[in-house]
């Protein structure tokens, strides 16, 4: 039978090494290396080379988006989706049901709107009105469509 769990085995002592004697003709390179860099006398301070301190790094690809740029780029494509509704909805070969789901994505989109324009600060009190206006007109068609109103 095996010995599976040899608990009458003396543990091992903290701090002894556990390691295996090398072969002959084997060299430890790490231990080594570990043993050159023990044996080297440390440096002081004033021996060292000072270092460079790095230097901020500038990418070309890296654009920072502020918080209107996203506002002013959302109402932006929102009212182009308006623009697109109103000439769906004015052209009588588009029935009701294919206009349904562009008004559903466009009271998503002012849905989003709304949560970013909140992050304005106050500074962007201009485009804030701008989104607000166009949050409430997409809002306010999402609720006519819903109505009836175009029936």
């Amino acid at each position: 039978m095996t010995n599976i769990n040899p608990i009458h085995d003396t543990p091992p002592v903290f701090g002894a090494s556990n390691a295996k004697p090398l072969k002959t003709g084997e060299t430890d390179s790490f231990g080594a290396t570990l043993n050159k860099a023990l044996d080297k006398p440390q440096e002081t301070e004033s021996e060292r080379a000072p270092a460079n301190a790095l230097m901020e790094i500038a990418s070309k690809e890296l654009n920072i988006v502020n918080t209107s740029d996203i506002v002013s780029g959302k109402t932006n494509a929102l009212l182009e989706m308006l623009d697109a509704y109103v000439a769906k909805l004015n052209d009588p070969g588009v029935p009701l049901k294919n206009i349904a789901p562009v008004l559903e994505e466009i009271n998503t989109e002012a849905g989003g709107l709304l949560k970013e324009t909140q992050l304005l600060a106050d500074a962007d009190a201009a485009l804030k009105k701008i989104a607000t206006q166009t949050i409430v007109t997409a809002q306010t068609e999402y609720l006519k469509f819903q109505r009836g109103d175009y029936l």
